[in-house]
């Protein structure tokens, strides 16, 4: 089940709002600039699973969702709990950053925390297949892909660049994947 915890940017022990309904997930962070929905998916696929059963089973209906929604490049994250670069990977997003075009997070199979810091909030979002979260262009974000990674997760974006570290370290004041 998915689930999103609220907290104030200063206050990092404890949120002040734990939810678990897509309805209220949805309207908090609407609130705050950020889009959430639960997609039907094509296909049920799972963490590990081959580039080409990825791309047989979500290629045509992934690049409808991309020409829709005026996406132009993807990264997948697809790993196991024992693959050999996880924590070297895990490392690589675990300090906030920032992407100049829009961009969207797709939940495909597994789970993975995506850290949102919006203003004088933080959402810390975990998130399981179907969750969709669209972000504005210049959104801080930060990606946690546990210890024990079994996550396949696509990131859309808008641009062709990459995201940015953004220099501040508020994603490592909150708790990580399995804290």
């Amino acid at each position: 089940m998915s689930s999103l915890s609220v907290y104030s940017h200063t206050v990092s022990e404890l949120p002040h709002k734990v939810l678990n309904h897509a309805e209220d997930i949805t309207s908090t962070l609407a609130a705050a600039g950020i889009g959430y929905q639960r997609l039907e998916l094509p296909a049920t696929l799972h963490p590990g699973c081959a580039q080409e059963a990825f791309d047989a089973a979500c290629g045509p209906w992934l690049q409808a969702l991309m020409a829709r929604e005026g996406y132009v490049r993807q990264e997948l994250f697809n790993l196991q709990r024992r693959d050999p670069q996880r924590l070297e990977l895990r490392a690589r997003y675990l300090d906030e950053q920032l992407q100049e075009a829009a961009s969207a997070w797709l939940f495909v199979g597994g789970f993975a925390q995506l850290g949102l810091h919006v203003g004088e909030q933080v959402f810390l979002l975990l998130g399981e297949r179907g969750d969709l979260l669209s972000l504005p262009a210049g959104t801080r974000h930060w990606f946690d892909l546990g210890e024990e990674p079994h996550a396949l997760v696509l990131r859309l974006s808008a641009g062709e660049q990459a995201p940015t570290p953004s220099g501040d370290d508020i994603a490592g004041r909150f708790p990580r994947l399995g804290d």
